[in-house]
């Protein structure tokens, strides 16, 4: 207050000089211009007293020469009386000086003397007179006159030049004194400034406050007719206050006004109205204009909400617009949109909690995963520092959301013992929980509270979810108790109540559990038990009316038991008695007194058409206490709600499943039969060529010297074998073409040349058997030679096809072949095969069979053909894969023709390289074999050694490891792995023998050498670091060209 009051009389005293050093100085401009006014008098003296001079001597010189100038004279006269009291037509004043004055009194004197002395040159002459004597006299006094005058002038400059100095400090004082006031008011302005943002502008959001908004909304007059008004109502706020803080929970209103600022047109008004509340005052928006500015606001709201997924801006809005209602007020339009607003919040709520119910199912969920005793659990954001409780029981301790930080604190402090506090205290922090859970596999358990009875009690951490840093994003933190042993059932109060715990908070964490009961009647009612009063109907389900009729249609209120008798009439006889289990009131009250809250009957009613429907009536009874108005007591009621659903469909659906699992163990029996029948085809199929293998091998035994009969018999077994391999390798085939595991190629093929492979292989095949092969050459032409495909099942696909039309050929017969192309179309050409011959044809009752497995024309065809009766089987399957088709026309005795047609993605020439001739030797080569079959291994060793090689054997995958890894670089150069063995595999002994860091291990050759002979087998050994796969039996050939051309590759 003192310092105020100084500034108040600091401010009185500066006006005050300010008003005091303004009239000086109009007084001293004052005397300024008066003396200015003196001065310029003065000049016009001096100029007049020169004038009367002047005219003097003319004078005299005209009265000399005899020439009257009386006019003059009068002139002069009238001049010296002007000098000496002043005149307004000369603009002459008078002298306030003493020696002037007097100086005109002795000069007009004088000019009276001159005056007569003119007057006696007129009569007597010149010569007579003393006018000339005289006339100097007076000319000296004009002088002295008019010298007196200047000396008046120059006092009066003088006085001019203090009175400027005077003025200029004036004025110097006076403006120093107004550029303080100056200053000091645009000081005040800027407070002012100040003040009215701060009275008007929200300093949280910048945007205009409470006060601007009600000075807006309180305008009296009727709101303009393109007026609108939007109310928002921000949503979770109070959440992240408890949770995150007010510092977040300012930062999420300063995200949403910042956004809705930013997403509204510049020139409507947005202010923060209060709290979590703010407006939006439109003007020229109409609804659809509004509702489209709305949805561009709620999109931008959510482009913003991506960069902070765990606060993301949740708002309500409502809007009312002046032309929907007529001559309201500002004020009454926010009243309605604020209504909108709220009916808009309860939408928003109702989503954001069913989102937040499918979030917490999931996370329960999770929870029961990993045990089902834990009575607390909380679900917590490692980012945000945040938690909140998704499983809680009534004596929890912790909040329903809050800070985990504070959380962990809190079960330190009241939950640990001291000697465990330190331990806790450092494994709920967050980052050594980060450090901890990288993976779901890693949940942590913390036992705490210990005691002799084997119960303790344990915290368990589960993982949820990582970022994209894959650093720890959400987990769970779930409490529970443990009981071991006999101890365990000694408090059996405490089980069961922790049983009822646990049962109350299922039910709480399943609240759709009577949405769930609800969702599928089609009419449910209540009941007054007590008093048999059927009351009213709840709800309807999403029926036509002449449906609800048939389950419902009776006036309400009225008697259950009359309802129930009325309905029984359409009721048929056959479920007439589980309709009687719940058609009287009494009935339903003995079942509620000995327990039952619960009861389900099923039965069958007439409709209007004849047709028969399934009824399900529940019933769910519950008592209540109500007070009665007449006995002025309490009373006990039950009461009962009774829903209706029509399950005739779902009895029609349990049909159907009824006949699909019939028809389902009918195709099983014919599977098991199948199978049956495979396996008994197999045995015979596999033993055949066995037994003849035995049975050569008994010959050579017996004339073991006959080496020509030993030679032919290796050849046959050779055969044979051939088969047997074939066999299992089509069976192989199949199993996987069905579990759909065959991977096909996706290699570059020149299809030319691929089809003269098989065209030399077939004709081979063809001309040995006595048949004839043909092809149309001007067909036979590939317009894309170069595609992508498999060339295995390529090869595989024609050779089966050629292979049949071989086998099952006459003598002398013929194969004809043509191909065309059926066009291309976006990089996908199309080829198409016909392939036919004249042999002995096929059935059109084994047509239709002729893709299923084992299948063949004729019983004794396996034995005759060598057949399997897989090849066409897997001739489709693949074909399929390569979304291709194939067709089969055959008649007995005239022959067959397949169709193929196969699209393929056109691929571009390769790149012409340089072929090098290689060798194929591997003589001298030091190579390490890992071969668990000892057999096996003996026979490689051989096989090997016979061509030079070193060969150094291992059982397994591990001691191939071992002795790669103890021996210097250099000791072996290739390795021959095979894949199933004991103690370690070879794709690990692989792996790990490619993960060394010897400079060797990443280059030396690794083959494999397996019986896993498909595709999938031998990407699979790729993956693993191998450079070639070689199927067993091998071919010892093939393995010096493959080894010679890694070696070329390196």
């Amino acid at each position: 207050m003192a310092c105020s009051s100084t500034k108040k009389k600091s401010s009185s005293i500066v006006q005050r000089s300010i008003g005091i050093l303004t009239v000086i100085l109009v007084v001293l401009i004052v005397a300024m211009m008066m003396i200015v006014s003196s001065i310029q008098g003065t000049a016009r003296i001096v100029n007049y007293a020169g004038l009367v001079r002047g005219k003097t001597q003319r004078i005299v010189k005209f009265e000399i020469s005899g020439k009257q100038e009386d006019d003059m004279i009068q002139e002069i006269e009238s001049f010296i009386d002007g000098l000496r009291n002043g005149n307004k037509e000369l603009n002459l004043v008078r002298l306030d000086d003493s020696d002037f004055q007097a100086k005109m009194e002795e000069l007009n004197e004088y000019f009276l003397m001159l005056k007569q002395e003119i007057m006696q040159v007129r009569v007597y002459g010149a010569d007579k007179t003393q006018i000339l004597s005289k006339s100097e006299h007076f000319f000296e006094i004009c002088d002295e006159a008019t010298g007196l005058a200047e000396a008046y002038s120059q006092r009066k400059a003088s006085s001019l030049s203090v009175l400027e100095k005077y003025i200029t400090a004036d004025i110097v004082v006076l403006m120093l004194l107004i550029g303080y006031e100056f200053i000091k008011a645009v000081r005040y302005a800027a407070m002012n400034r100040v003040l009215q943002k701060k009275v008007y502008i929200d300093g949280a959001t910048g945007l205009p406050n409470r006060n601007k908004c009600d000075e807006l909304l309180s305008q009296p007059d009727a709101a303009p007719e393109d007026a609108g008004v939007c109310s928002f109502d921000l949503n979770n706020l109070r959440v992240i206050n408890n949770s995150m803080g007010h510092e977040a929970g300012d930062e999420y209103i300063r995200r949403f006004a910042v956004c809705l600022r930013a997403s509204m047109p510049a020139e409507q008004f947005v202010g923060r109205a209060g709290g979590d509340e703010f407006i939006a005052v439109t003007h020229g928006m109409g609804k659809e204009e509004m509702k489209a500015c709305l949805a561009s606001v709620r999109e931008q709201m959510a482009e913003e909400s991506k960069s902070y997924p765990d606060t993301p801006l949740s708002y309500a809005v409502g809007f009312a617009l002046a032309s929907d209602f007529p001559e309201s007020t500002m004020q009454e339009l926010f009243n309605y949109a604020d209504k909108n607003m709220y009916i808009n919040k309860n939408h928003v709520k109702r989503e954001e909690a069913a989102a937040q119910r499918q979030l917490d199912y999931k996370l329960l969920k999770l929870l029961n995963m990993h045990g089902k005793n834990f009575t607390d659990c909380l679900y917590c954001d490692i980012k945000l520092d945040t938690y909140r409780t998704i499983r809680a029981n009534n004596n929890f301790f912790l909040a329903s959301d809050g800070s985990y930080s504070g959380a962990a604190e809190q079960i330190v402090k009241e939950k640990i013992g001291k000697q465990d506090k330190d331990r806790f205290r450092q494994c709920l922090k967050i980052s050594y929980l980060c450090e901890k859970m990288r993976t779901k596999e890693d949940v942590m358990e913390l036992k705490y509270d210990v005691n002799e009875q084997d119960s303790y009690s344990r915290l368990t951490f589960i993982p949820v979810d990582w970022d994209k840093t894959g650093m720890l994003h959400h987990f769970l933190l779930a409490f529970e108790t443990i009981r071991q042993g006999a101890g365990s059932h000694a408090d059996a109060k405490e089980q069961l109540t922790i049983y009822y715990e646990q049962l109350k908070q299922s039910i709480l964490e399943n609240d759709s559990y009577v949405d769930a009961l609800l969702e599928p009647a089609d009419v449910i009612y209540t009941v007054n038990l007590t008093n048999d009063i059927l009351e009213r109907i709840i709800l309807l389900g999403k029926r036509k009316k002449e449906s609800l009729d048939m389950l419902f249609d009776y006036p309400l209120p009225g008697s259950y038991r009359d309802y129930c008798s009325e309905y029984k009439r359409i009721v048929t006889q056959e479920t007439l008695g589980s309709y009687r289990m719940a058609d009287d009131c009494e009935k339903l009250l003995k079942r509620f007194d000995a327990g039952e809250k619960y009861l389900s009957v099923e039965f069958c009613i007439y409709g209007d058409n004849g047709i028969v429907y399934w009824i399900q009536k529940t019933i769910l009874m519950t008592q209540t206490v109500v007070f009665d108005e007449e006995t002025r007591n309490e009373i006990y009621v039950v009461h009962a709600i009774v829903l209706l659903q029509d399950t005739t469909q779902l009895h029609e659906r349990d049909e159907q499943e009824h006949a699909r699992l019939q028809a389902a163990f009918d195709e099983m029996r014919v599977a098991n039969r199948t199978k049956t029948q495979f396996l008994a085809r197999m045995s015979h199929d596999i033993r055949t060529p066995l037994n003849g293998i035995i049975g050569l091998l008994k010959i050579d035994e017996e004339h073991f010297d006959d080496k020509e009969l030993v030679k032919e018999n290796h050849e046959k077994m050779k055969v044979v074998a051939d088969h047997l391999l074939s066999l299992i390798n089509d069976i192989l085939q199949m199993s996987k073409l069905e579990e759909g595991n065959i991977a096909l190629k996706h290699e570059q093929i020149c299809l030319q040349e691929l089809m003269n492979d098989i065209e030399t292989i077939t004709i081979s095949r063809a001309v040995s058997e006595g048949i004839k092969w043909e092809y149309e050459k001007k067909k036979t032409d590939f317009v894309y030679p170069y595609i992508y495909g498999s060339s295995l099942h390529i090869r595989q696909i024609f050779l089966n096809i050629y292979g049949n039309c071989i086998k099952y050929n006459r003598k002398n017969g013929t194969i004809m072949t043509s191909v065309e192309s059926l066009g291309d179309k976006d990089g996908i050409c199309t080829y198409r095969w016909t392939i036919s011959d004249n042999g002995m044809g096929m059935s059109k009752e084994f047509l239709s069979h002729i893709f299923e497995p084992f299948v063949q024309e004729k019983n004794d065809a396996r034995s005759i053909y060598q057949g399997t009766g897989l090849g066409m089987a897997i001739v489709k399957e693949l074909i399929n894969q390569m979304k291709g088709t194939i067709e089969i026309s055959s008649e007995v005795g005239v022959g067959s023709t397949f169709v193929i047609t196969i699209p393929f993605e056109i691929a571009p020439p390769p790149q012409k390289q340089q072929e090098k001739e290689s060798t194929g030797s591997i003589e001298g080569m030091k190579l390490l074999m890992a071969e668990d079959n000892e057999l096996n291994a003996e026979i490689a060793t051989t096989l090997l050694t016979d061509r030079g090689a070193l060969v150094t054997n291992v059982s397994d995958g591990k001691q191939a490891l071992d002795e790669f890894t103890k021996n210097p670089p250099g000791t072996y150069d290739a390795i021959l792995m095979d894949i199933m063995m004991p103690v370690m595999d070879g794709i690990t002994a692989t792996k790990a023998i490619r993960s060394l860091t010897r400079p060797d291990a990443k280059t030396i050759p690794i083959l494999a050498m397996t019986a896993n002979a498909f595709e999938e087998d031998a990407k699979q050994c790729f993956a693993a670091g191998m450079n070639a796969h070689i199927a067993k039996p091998v071919d010892m050939e093939f393995l010096e060209k493959t080894l010679q051309r890694i070696y070329e590759q390196l």
